[in-house]
């Protein structure tokens, strides 16, 4: 029984694995100086023998390890992602410095398809990666989520101000209408551009993967055929985990 965790930004994401079963618990929102609730995960939890952990939360991840480790007493190995392992090659020059999060979502889509591929993650920020049918990376980008879009807006301006209750809109005829779709068109066209260079650089079809928690407001703007698979990450660390 291992306990496998995805800390993002802002949420911790988790699963509890029995051999090649997984079992997908609710995610936990958190905020930059506390880890939220963790009653229900440690619980599930009791009797695990080793913890995996994916942490893009860097401040907060010592914090996570003390906690399962006091309460659980069970190791926690923390990934950092490498140069080659598990079917993926990263295309990064300094490897350690690609997002955990983005490596093992690239390992747990793999076995998924037969060919290329392109992951988009929408969530504080929203990165895509692409990955030629050799499992070798080729290169991501990364920019901000749509809300961390409407906030940098509230940041850096002094006239735009927003509520939140919001439309999506084609062209929006009030300013909290026209940050939120603008930012979550700008997400779409990102993910439009990224999937038709990617399919000219393979020279082929590139399926595409979607996942994170601001996806549900982006999707009924992507038109390009997908699927939507919310927990490559904790696929990604069940891998890590079967292999030690």
């Amino acid at each position: 029984m291992k306990l496998l965790l995805d800390l993002g930004n802002s949420r911790l994401k988790w699963a509890i694995a029995r051999g090649a079963a997984i079992e997908i618990g609710a995610p936990i929102a958190h905020t930059g100086d506390g880890l939220g609730d963790l009653r229900e995960l440690l619980a599930a939890a009791t009797g695990a023998d080793s913890a995996w952990l994916s942490s893009t939360a860097l401040s907060l991840t010592p914090l996570l390890v003390k906690v399962v480790e006091n309460t659980l007493q069970c190791p926690t190995q923390v990934f950092v992602s490498p140069k080659e392992a598990l079917g993926i090659r990263s295309a990064y020059d300094a490897p350690q410095t690609l997002g955990s999060d983005r490596f093992l979502a690239m390992v747990g889509a793999r076995p998924q398809v037969s060919g290329a591929f392109l992951i988009a993650d929408a969530g504080t920020a929203m990165t895509v990666d692409l990955v030629d049918v050799g499992g070798q990376h080729l290169g991501g980008l990364i920019v901000p989520g749509p809300l961390l879009m409407r906030e940098a807006l509230h940041r850096g301006t002094a006239g735009i101000r927003t509520g939140a209750a919001v439309q999506m809109r084609e062209f929006a005829r009030n300013t909290d209408d026209a940050v939120w779709s603008g930012g979550c068109h700008a997400c779409v066209a990102l993910i439009g551009h990224a999937y038709r260079h990617g399919s000219l650089g393979v020279g082929g079809n590139v399926d595409l993967f979607l996942a994170g928690g601001a996806m549900p407001a982006l999707l009924p703007l992507i038109h390009i055929r997908h699927r939507v698979l919310p927990n490559l990450v904790l696929d990604g660390l069940a891998a890590w985990a079967g292999h030690g």
